[in-house]
């Protein structure tokens, strides 16, 4: 698992050099589902980080800590769903 989705193009590279081969040696998975993902060979399985609904977030706590709304929590989770593309092994 790679931190992000250029983190595992390299992971890739790295596995080319080592003559490993993606999937059938080792899965690889990625994480924010960047353009790169569905081009690199096998195209790269990853989490979507939904950075688009993280930035509606952000600004909706702005707006209503502006307007003296005080959140109890500190951390927000947002779902990250599964990309399933051809870079992990099929289960044994």
């Amino acid at each position: 698992f790679c931190a992000n989705d250029n983190m595992a193009f390299g992971c890739y590279k790295a596995l080319e050099k080592l003559k490993l081969k993606v999937p059938e040696d080792v899965s690889v998975v990625g994480f924010d589902d960047r353009e790169i993902a569905s081009l690199l060979s096998p195209a790269l399985t990853t989490f979507l980080l939904p950075q688009y609904e993280m930035g509606e977030l952000a600004v909706q706590y702005l707006v209503d800590a502006d307007a003296g709304v005080n959140y109890a929590q500190n951390q927000t989770k947002v779902e990250c769903p599964f990309i399933e593309r051809e870079s992990v092994a099929e289960k044994r």
